[in-house]
């Protein structure tokens, strides 16, 4: 397994462990009334300062296992980048004597920076996830309380109905300037991912750097992203001097969601050498293009909808409830793996089945 997946498997199993264990210190409630609901609560909120602790160790135990991968990650990166770029600029440039991979300071100081930046990542997402723990778990106990006392249902039933609300959203990793919460899985994906983007993106223009490389072209492909049809299979001048070609800071090209730089994009860039390159990346048809873009972001979330109810499933199974909701629990995946079969069948794409499962705790 590559370590950008054992990287995300491990954050995975931490949230599914971190998700787990809120269930069983918050159990099903079975047995409690009215009048014994708030001793009940000042148990639970008494359980608190043990449960972080134990949550404050798990999440110690995977930034042990974590930490040194992802150095190492980034280190096999670079390394492949540069040996691939440096390839192609020799395949247009063989008279050209560059500088060795291992000799360069502008790779060594992209990795400094690809280093200080993953880890400072990596640190505020285990403090966010600690943080949003211990308040799923108080939200959990108040909500359910809150039903209780106000509606017609038992306190396993409200437990059942607000713990299967939050392990379906997952636990936050971190909550951006707007304020909006992004999922474990959704952010670790994004952190590997930004991370592999920026260390090839840094380390390929740190070679263009050692070589002098000025032109670049665009690769292009179908299902892209409609905000970069206009960009791909074009000629770019990285330092914008050219008469010729427009800069490549004409583009979106630097920017999270931009052409190359983009954390799922595909795209890269090429030296391209006037009167020795042959112009190989032409646009694709629009139309088409943003229909398969569609596809794919639709398949996404038909997985992401599969993997929430097995998470469902998995907390209220260690709260140890009745197995009426565990059947229900059971049915949603059911019905989410469904919806995945016709879609599949409709569309005809490839079902990537190790995108709909959890990591086991």
């Amino acid at each position: 397994m590559q370590l950008s997946q054992q990287i995300i498997e491990i954050y995975l199993r931490l949230e599914g462990l971190l998700l787990d264990s809120i269930g069983k210190v918050i159990g099903n409630g079975n047995g409690v009334t009215q009048n014994t609901l708030k001793q009940w609560q000042a148990g639970k909120f008494k359980d608190l300062s043990r449960l972080q602790n134990y949550q404050l160790q798990l999440i110690m135990q995977a930034a042990k296992k974590v930490n040194p991968k992802m150095r190492s990650m980034i280190r096999e990166a670079a390394a492949e980048e540069a040996r691939i770029t440096t390839k192609e600029i020799q395949q247009v440039l063989p008279e050209l004597e560059g500088i060795r991979f291992a000799d360069s300071p502008n790779t060594r100081q992209a990795l400094m920076e690809l280093d200080l930046d993953a880890m400072t990542r990596l640190e505020m997402m285990n403090a966010t996830m600690l943080k949003q723990s211990s308040s799923i778990y108080l939200e959990i106990i108040t909500q359910a309380s809150a039903e209780f006392v106000n509606g017609a249902i038992t306190l396993e039933e409200a437990l059942v109905k607000t713990g299967a609300k939050w392990s379906e959203n997952g636990i936050p990793a971190l909550i951006d300037r707007r304020g909006a919460k992004w999922s474990t899985e959704a952010y670790i994906n994004m952190v590997v991912k930004n991370t592999q983007k920026n260390v090839a993106n840094k380390i390929q223009n740190a070679r263009f750097d050692d070589y002098d490389v000025d032109l670049v072209e665009v690769s292009s492909h179908a299902g892209c992203r409609p905000t970069h049809l206009d960009y791909q299979g074009r000629i770019y001048s990285r330092s914008g001097k050219s008469k010729k070609y427009p800069p490549l800071s004409s583009t979106s090209y630097g920017k999270i969601d931009g052409i190359v730089t983009g954390i799922n994009c595909g795209h890269r860039l090429y030296v391209y050498i006037e009167g020795v390159s042959v112009h190989r990346y032409h646009p694709y048809n629009k139309k088409e293009s943003i229909a398969k873009y569609k596809e794919s972001q639709r398949q996404r979330l038909l997985e992401r909808n599969i993997r929430k109810a097995k998470h469902q499933l998995s907390m209220l199974q260690s709260m140890q409830v009745d197995e009426k909701y565990l059947k229900d629990a059971r049915r949603k995946v059911a019905y989410r793996q469904a919806q995945m079969r016709q879609f599949i069948n409709q569309t005809g794409r490839t079902r990537r089945y190790n995108r709909e499962q959890i990591v086991q705790t």
